[in-house]
């Protein structure tokens, strides 16, 4: 039987727990936890209100201050794909497709992977 969905690109686990922000409010919304060209997992406490299933958000995620990176914020648009807790039971592992990709962030990401992933 043939796999019905598309090939997944390798997401990577990174260093850090980078921040994410919510665009619109401001407030740190959890952490990103790993990354792939195609999307990212967010890590969060049990609040959850912020997050729901096939919501489109508009997220920053904070970069460290290294010389790698020029810039100090990365802007996404999100699409939660899926809500899982996690294996410690105050936090919740949320699954996002990248819907929007301004033409730089591609790059970006990559250095992200580059940098901070291993």
């Amino acid at each position: 039987m043939e796999n019905e969905y598309p090939p997944r690109h390798a997401r990577k686990e990174l260093l850090f727990y980078l921040k994410i922000i919510d665009e619109n409010t401001h407030e740190q919304l959890g952490h990103l936890g790993n990354l792939s060209n195609e999307g990212m997992m967010i890590i969060v406490t049990d609040k959850l209100s912020s997050f729901k299933k096939d919501h489109v958000k508009n997220i920053s995620v904070q970069l460290p201050d290294f010389d790698e990176f020029t810039q100090k914020f990365i802007n996404l648009q999100v699409e939660v794909r899926w809500i899982k807790p996690d294996i410690n039971p105050n936090l919740y592992r949320i699954g996002c497709s990248l819907v929007e990709i301004k033409p730089n962030e591609p790059q970006t990401i990559k250095q992200i992977q580059e940098v901070l992933g291993f």
